[in-house]
């Protein structure tokens, strides 16, 4: 049963990894090339707490990837390539965007691809619909640096050890994080401690500081349903939560972890549930919150509930509610917003 757990986990891993099942292509030998993604549109009606109501819709979630593998010397080696459409999600284009680019052979992946944060808290996170929010409220929370341009992973059982780019640019280590991920019946976690050399937002000056974070994450099945919650603290973990000292979640400034020459200290945490009410009707609820120790007192949160229904074996549709405390990020204003949505995934 122990092992049966530790698939388990490792299956939903690899679902919030690639979010596709792919389509076999070629086969030779021992080598399979597949393809894989989702077509999704979605609309937008946006009610800010400030100014003027409207309608936006998109297809720039929309994805598409390559994969190869194929077994040498009992072991799997695996390449993985995806991109998107938010190549230039600023100014509202939809450039092809490289998402991930990555190779896996054993217990070691090597590229651009999810960082060790978030691998600590997405497997045990609700189920949402809004694309630019749907960490908020942990340490891997929706920022700009959730797939660093590089990083290594090495996963054996339970435990994961990370080394990414760092996000300080005059930073002399890379980024690091450990985390240890099990399962105790209908309960599953993950404890994980990040460390991280971070400006200290002097300007003009490159002094830095270490700062440090630490993260449990779990999901416990109930029934038909599932309580997912997740807590985080620690200084200098604002560019990876997504929540600068500014009280605005823009993650563009690497300087949003200090204050004063100071690192800042920063507090969030989650909670869910989620409910199947048929095998094709699946709901979902959620709050997230973060609280910097600024000299603004910055806190923030995002309800969100949301309904998906799957119209057909591979094409989901949904509508979803959220509710925005501060602005967050440039184009997610506060206030409310909803959500239609159809996505197929091949």
């Amino acid at each position: 049963m122990h092992n049966l757990q530790k698939v388990s986990f490792a299956v939903a891993t690899l679902v919030v990894c690639t979010n596709v099942q792919a389509i076999d292509l070629i086969t030779e030998g021992d080598t399979t090339l597949s393809i894989g993604g989702y077509v999704k549109a979605e609309g937008r009606f946006i009610s800010p707490d400030n100014g003027d109501s409207e309608f936006e819709g998109n297809m720039r979630e929309t994805r598409i990837n390559v994969k190869t593998t194929k077994t040498i010397d009992d072991k799997k080696l695996t390449g993985f390539i995806e991109g998107d459409f938010y190549g230039d999600y600023a100014t509202g284009g939809s450039n092809l965007r490289l998402r991930h680019a990555f190779l896996q052979y054993d217990k070691f992946t090597v590229g651009k691809t999810w960082n060790g944060q978030f691998f600590a808290v997405a497997p045990r996170l609700t189920e949402q619909l809004d694309f630019w929010g749907t960490g908020f409220g942990t340490i891997a929370g929706s920022g700009l640096y959730v797939r660093p341009d590089l990083t290594v992973h090495y996963a054996n059982k339970g435990l994961r050890v990370t080394a990414q780019d760092p996000v300080y640019d005059d930073a002399n280590v890379p980024d690091m994080v450990i985390s240890y991920s099990d399962d105790i019946a209908n309960l599953g976690y993950t404890f994980a401690v990040t460390g991280r050399e971070a400006g200290t937002g002097i300007e003009n000056s490159s002094d830095s500081d270490i700062g440090i974070g630490a993260s449990l994450a779990g999901k416990l099945t109930l029934g038909n349903g599932s309580l997912h919650g997740s807590v985080y603290t620690g200084e200098g973990m604002g560019v990876y939560s997504g929540v600068c000292t500014t009280g605005a979640l823009t993650g563009f400034s690497v300087n949003c972890d200090a204050e004063d020459g100071e690192l800042v200290s920063q507090t969030g945490f989650s909670v869910g549930y989620r409910h199947n009410f048929t095998p094709k009707l699946r709901g979902n609820m959620r709050y997230g919150e973060v609280t910097v120790n600024n000299d603004a007192d910055t806190s923030i949160d995002i309800k969100s509930a949301n309904l998906i229904y799957k119209y057909l074996p591979d094409l989901d549709v949904g509508i979803e509610w959220r509710d925005r405390s501060e602005t967050t990020l440039p184009w997610r204003v506060q206030g409310q917003e909803v959500e239609v949505m159809a996505q197929y995934r091949f």
